[in-house]
């Protein structure tokens, strides 16, 4: 059909109407059409820091079946390359976990022979710009775990512990999450013949006002964790919290254990877990893909401590 069109003429300029009336139909298809124009740019510009995620807890003492103190991280990221090794500190060893690419891995947790356990979680309630301003992003995982033999040593160092972040430390005696605000300030709990868990959103009322990005992943994994925690009142062993880290019961994005609902997305990549003993060595349990399309086909082993850092 021939398409008529009505124009006035104002000397300057012609201004043309359309005097096609637009069905409802059309009018529809072009409210579809805006709005996933509008999806597209949000999507494009929003933050990617929900992908930096961890699920950290932990029992100590009389909640142990054999006593000591179990840690556990699972570490979420989007999929990318991972190792575990063996590295000699200022005075001891460590065995840690490491994550990036195949050129620079940084290290996310560890154990060293003395038994110190330093488990880290990103502070994503934060944007990322946010927290790249609030203090250097420097990672302290490494000194330490390579210098100090307790959490009572570890405190007391004064490091710079690099900006927002969430630490759990653990010894054989005493358990601690170090929560990482503004200019390294900091607000530790610390416990004994207890349990501790935390994800990715500060718990201490001083640093409320920092949770500025919720995430609903890192409160599901947090309340699940602590469900699980609470169903069983007879201690734990290592098996236990192992089994917990591998819950599936919230989906592929809010579970303990990760799928992800995506394939470049958050997912859990690995699990780390450590039962520290009283005079000896720790024992190490390792969930792991070492490359990026691994999942489902991760590599587990548990090593005793005195082969682990064997004197050979």
């Amino acid at each position: 059909m021939e398409q008529k069109s009505s124009c006035k003429g104002n000397g300057k300029a012609v201004i043309c109407r359309d005097n096609r009336k637009e069905s409802k139909e059309e009018r529809e298809k072009m409210n579809l059409f805006l709005i996933r124009i509008f999806i597209i740019c949000l999507t494009a510009f929003l933050p990617v820091s929900s992908a930096l995620s961890c699920t950290l807890f932990g029992a100590q003492g009389n909640r142990v079946l054999g006593g000591g103190t179990l840690v556990v991280k699972n570490r979420d990221f989007r999929p990318e390359y991972q190792e575990m090794r063996m590295v000699q500190g200022t005075r001891y060893r460590f065995y840690g976990l490491y994550g990036g690419t195949e050129k620079k891995m940084g290290l996310k947790g560890g154990v060293n022979e003395a038994g110190l356990a330093v488990l880290s979680a990103a502070a994503s309630c934060l944007p990322r710009k946010q927290r790249q301003t609030m203090g250097r992003s420097t990672s302290a995982l490494g000194k330490l775990l390579g210098r100090y033999g307790s959490v009572e040593e570890a405190l007391a160092s004064g490091i710079d512990l690099g900006g927002p972040k969430f630490l759990l430390l653990a010894d054989a005696s005493e358990l601690a999450w170090v929560e990482v605000g503004a200019e390294d300030r900091v607000t530790v709990r610390r416990v004994k013949n207890d349990t501790l868990t935390h994800t990715n959103f500060y718990l201490s009322p001083e640093f409320q006002e920092l949770n500025l990005k919720p995430s609903v992943s890192a409160r599901h994994r947090y309340a699940r964790i602590q469900d699980l925690l609470e169903s069983q009142s007879a201690p734990y062993g290592l098996a236990d919290l192992i089994r917990y880290s591998q819950d599936r019961t919230e989906g592929p994005d809010n579970s303990i254990w990760r799928i992800g609902s995506r394939e470049t997305g958050p997912q859990t990549l690995a699990t780390f877990g450590v039962w520290i003993h009283a005079g000896a060595r720790p024992d190490v349990f390792v969930k792991i893909r070492y490359s990026p399309e691994d999942s489902g086909k991760e590599d587990v082993y548990q090593m005793d401590g005195a082969h682990l850092f064997s004197e050979g």
